[in-house]
């Protein structure tokens, strides 16, 4: 379902492409995405106010995916904080990007 795996495993020796409904992404033989650590609080998200911790300061490329995989927010910022839409109740997965590194989480909203 998520192509981070995909992603990670890049071979390097030739262009890949990979298709995921309406995203296509291309990889050159130069780009290899590493798996970031990051923290998100709080979690259940109490609030509007939706806090990370990461361990890069390169500018955050933020996506919010709902369970099916459909991106419902994004945005990009520099701040360790995002203020969320009005989401549902339910289990999001929250996907951080900066740099050549991607990772995921997810996110309880009660």
């Amino acid at each position: 379902m998520f192509i981070v795996g995909a992603i990670c495993h890049a071979q390097q020796s030739e262009s890949q492409s990979i298709q995921n409904n309406d995203n296509h992404f291309e990889l050159n033989a130069q780009d290899t995405l590493q798996r970031l650590q990051f923290e998100l609080y709080p979690n259940p998200l109490v609030g509007d106010l939706l806090s990370f911790i990461s361990p890069r300061s390169e500018i955050k490329e933020i996506a919010i995916l709902n369970i099916l995989g459909e991106e419902i927010y994004k945005i990009s910022t520099f701040n360790n904080q995002i203020q969320l839409p009005n989401l549902t109740r339910g289990i999001y997965i929250v996907k951080l990007k900066q740099a050549n590194e991607i990772g995921l989480r997810r996110l309880v909203i009660p």
